[in-house]
């Protein structure tokens, strides 16, 4: 069984997946060791997802270099489980600018598998997870993002991007959708041929973003890592 993009179960899933990660921020929140508890959840994420790439590559059979962790969502979750993990500062703080493509991944999910299949809880929970973590870190932890950690979490990704670029040119790839427009429908269809669909994103992250930074950054903007 499959559900369709905004169908009532697609609908019910965002609901469900939600008040999961609502009841863990109440647990962070509210414990004497939030750190601690950050540390289990992240651990447990990164199980969910080393499992999923399991299945994949052991049981279905598909090939390496369509599993590396090289599409925006999980090079976030890689940043945002390491950086909760060892309480390091820029990878938290990409992680909150980056979020945003969290957002937009969990409104078009590709995944079509139904719960509780092992896809579905793997996709809804590590995409929540990133949302989560940039909110534990702003409420709780006291993340406060500013100029230069905006301009860092930017020149990072766009780093990262043209590495990506250079490796699906190897690998025949296209991870990040960065040489090429995806095979499936898609946003980016709308936005040109390749490259002018890149800078319309280049422009719609740029907006996005600084409307995370100027709605949310203080003046005291140190991540609070002694908790």
């Amino acid at each position: 069984m499959e559900f369709e993009l905004f169908d009532k179960l697609h609908l019910f899933y965002l609901l469900g997946y939600s008040l999961v990660f609502l009841f863990l921020y109440f647990g962070v929140a509210y414990n004497p060791q939030p750190k601690k508890i950050m540390r289990i959840i992240s651990f447990v994420i990164l199980l969910i997802k080393c499992g999923e790439l399991f299945i994949r590559y052991k049981l279905i059979g598909e090939a390496w270099y369509q599993l590396l962790p090289l599409h925006l969502c999980n090079i976030t979750l890689i940043f945002a489980v390491f950086g909760s993990i060892f309480r390091f500062g820029p990878f938290l703080y990409a992680t909150f600018f980056w979020s945003i493509g969290a957002v937009f991944a969990l409104l078009t999910p590709e995944v079509r598998e139904t719960f509780p299949h092992f896809f579905n809880i793997s996709f809804f929970s590590t995409h929540f997870y990133i949302i989560f973590v940039a909110i534990v870190e702003y409420k709780v932890f006291k993340l406060r993002p500013s100029l230069e950690s905006w301009t860092g979490s930017f020149l990072g990704l766009n780093v990262i991007a043209a590495g990506v670029y250079f490796i699906n040119t190897v690998l025949g790839t296209n991870y990040l959708y960065i040489n090429r427009k995806p095979t499936f429908s898609s946003p980016l269809n709308y936005f040109g041929e390749w490259p002018y669909y890149i800078i319309v994103v280049e422009f719609a992250y740029v907006t996005l973003t600084l409307l995370l930074l100027f709605l949310f950054k203080k003046k005291d903007y140190k991540i609070k890592v002694n908790r």
